[in-house]
């Protein structure tokens, strides 16, 4: 029962945060005026927010606490725990938001996957130029219970380039 409170904290701050990078991409990256702003879309991104990426991220979290050794100094345990994010977490992950965000906003599976063939690797690259270094910081520095939220407050600026590539 704790565990749930805790994926239910975890999604619903993540559901906030990526519903507010949504609105900030709309309102000031596509420059939308307010009454354009689709509120719809929003909401979808923050549901995916709230039943898949706050979960998911809580859950790995403490798989990888759990995995990496507690002998090893905190800064070994930073950078171990960093490769193996974004080794064998962050290019699933990535080409699931690739699928899920448009799936949610109702674009058909053929374009979704066209949309994957031209943009994942391009999201990766990209992933791969803030996260590494904002994992290091989360785990080397951030306690275990605060780093989703820490996570989502730098995917703040993730998440408005994700919105504006992935409902584009």
């Amino acid at each position: 029962m704790k565990r749930l409170k805790v994926y239910l904290k975890d999604g619903i701050n993540v559901a906030a945060v990526m519903g507010l990078g949504d609105t900030i991409a709309q309102l000031f990256f596509d420059k939308k005026p307010l009454d354009e702003w689709d509120a719809g879309r929003t909401l979808r991104f923050g549901i995916v927010g709230l039943v898949f990426v706050g979960p998911t991220l809580g859950r790995w979290y403490h798989f990888l606490e759990s995995r990496v050794p507690k002998t090893y100094s905190p800064m070994r345990r930073g950078v171990t725990k960093m490769l193996i994010d974004q080794t064998l977490f962050a290019p699933p992950f990535t080409m699931a938001m690739s699928f899920l965000v448009p799936l949610t906003n109702g674009e058909p599976i053929d374009r979704i996957r066209q949309r994957i063939l031209d943009s994942y690797v391009s999201i990766l690259v990209r992933n791969y130029m803030l996260w590494p270094a904002a994992q290091m910081l989360n785990f080397r520095f951030v306690p275990l219970g605060y780093q989703v939220l820490y996570a989502q407050f730098i995917a703040l600026v993730w998440n408005c380039y994700l919105s504006m590539i992935l409902n584009s």
